[in-house]
């Protein structure tokens, strides 16, 4: 009879620990799945940026003309709206000669993202 007296004693004196654990890990468990989140959001405007600059240098090389740096802007812009990534400011320069055959022409594009969605309710933003 001594041997389930002290099971019973055992398991009273644990209650409540897997609670306190669950509460405890519980947030940290949270706070890493947002990381993987943010991390993935941040890795995928990373490539729709390098996308967006790839197509306006493409689009800059086939104007040939003085409008070939608006063309590369619209062209960016229209590539990261379509792509779904918000630019809370976006610069693209154009450089090269793109009025003559054969000239070459380099298009950088500079997109501060907005990353507020990625937050969770009840956080700051």
């Amino acid at each position: 009879m001594s041997g389930a007296r002290s099971r019973v004693s055992l398991t009273r004196r644990d209650a409540g620990g897997v609670t306190a654990e669950v509460a405890v890990l519980a947030p940290m468990l949270l706070l890493c799945m947002l990381f993987v989140v943010l991390a993935g959001r941040v890795g995928q405007a990373e490539q729709d940026v390098t996308q967006a600059a790839a197509e306006a240098a493409r689009v800059a090389s086939m104007s040939r003309g003085v409008d070939a740096a608006a063309a590369a802007r619209l062209s960016a812009r229209s590539n990261l709206t379509a792509a779904g990534t918000a630019c809370r400011s976006l610069h693209v320069d154009v450089t090269g000669d793109v009025t003559r055959p054969g000239g070459t022409v380099g298009v950088s594009v500079t997109c501060a993202v907005d990353l507020r969605s990625v937050t969770a309710p009840g956080l700051p933003r």
